[in-house]
């Protein structure tokens, strides 16, 4: 049995950066999870870092603001309890951020393509007064504005992404475009597909709330029997009978060491 990685995987620029940026904290707390990886919130308790719910739980000490973003009325309601801000957002989300804001301000209706209830796109909603956010070609097809602004959740599937833009064109006169996602999240998803038709079973790895660890599972699912899994002893040996050539991709929050653990113990099979 025959073990590829995927030429792009794990950790991502943004991520790396929020972790650099936290572990040197102590008796910290994070505004939600800092990245979507079980492994790493664990890594972070130990150092008395915490992940909290709701500014509310925090009373003084220091807040950190999730690779993700946040609203900014989270970012208020901090700076009016005193607390220290930490701001580990990706300067890729911020930019979607900036976009949403510009243009909201110039009078277009923006459409965010992505999950509603993900962090990163409420942190986008609370920038703009006049946005919708959708997730499918369907909610596309129903939408008619004089002019308006597209753009997209980092880690949303490029060609989803492409799909909606081409039927927004049809309806909407006056359509800016911008292809918000980011290029580690495309690459990822390119050589994830790449690997996927080469072959028996791919093994994806990374947290199940990691979005775009799920979109990699979702594109490899299309083309081969995948495995969706965020630690080693989840595997299990019968998806392995017959299978010749084994394929490994991880989201772009998945640390090195638990891509590593869970390639020894396939190997070991």
């Amino acid at each position: 049995m025959k073990i590829i990685c995927a030429e792009n995987m794990g950790f991502c620029f943004g991520v790396k950066r929020a972790l650099d940026m936290v572990l040197k904290e102590k008796n910290a707390y994070t505004l939600g999870q800092l990245i979507h990886n079980p492994q790493v919130v664990e890594l972070l308790e130990k150092k008395g870092i915490k992940a909290v719910n709701s500014v509310n739980e925090v009373n003084d000490g220091t807040l950190i603001i999730t690779a993700h973003g946040t609203s900014k009325s989270n970012i208020l309601k901090a700076r009016k309890k005193g607390l220290k801000i930490i701001d580990t957002t990706c300067p890729l989300v911020k930019r979607v951020h900036k976009l949403a804001k510009k243009f909201d301000n110039e009078g277009y209706n923006i459409i965010l393509v992505g999950d509603k209830e993900h962090s990163e796109v409420k942190g986008v909603v609370s920038n703009a007064d006049h946005i919708l956010v959708i997730n499918s070609a369907k909610e596309a097809k129903s939408l008619r504005f004089g002019k308006a602004c597209v753009l997209s959740q980092t880690t949303q599937s490029l060609e989803k992404f492409n799909e909606i833009a081409v039927i927004l064109k049809k309806n909407i006169p006056d359509l800016k475009v911008f292809n918000t996602i980011c290029d580690a999240t495309k690459k990822r998803q390119d050589s994830a597909m790449n690997l996927a038709k080469k072959v028996d079973l791919m093994i994806v790895i990374g947290g199940y709330n990691s979005a775009n660890t799920k979109m990699l599972s979702q594109i490899c699912s299309k083309i081969v029997e995948t495995k969706h899994i965020e630690k080693a002893d989840e595997l299990d040996y019968k998806w392995f009978n017959g299978k010749n050539m084994i394929g490994l991709t991880a989201g772009a929050s998945t640390p090195d060491w638990v891509i590593s653990d869970i390639r020894t113990k396939i190997e070991a099979i």
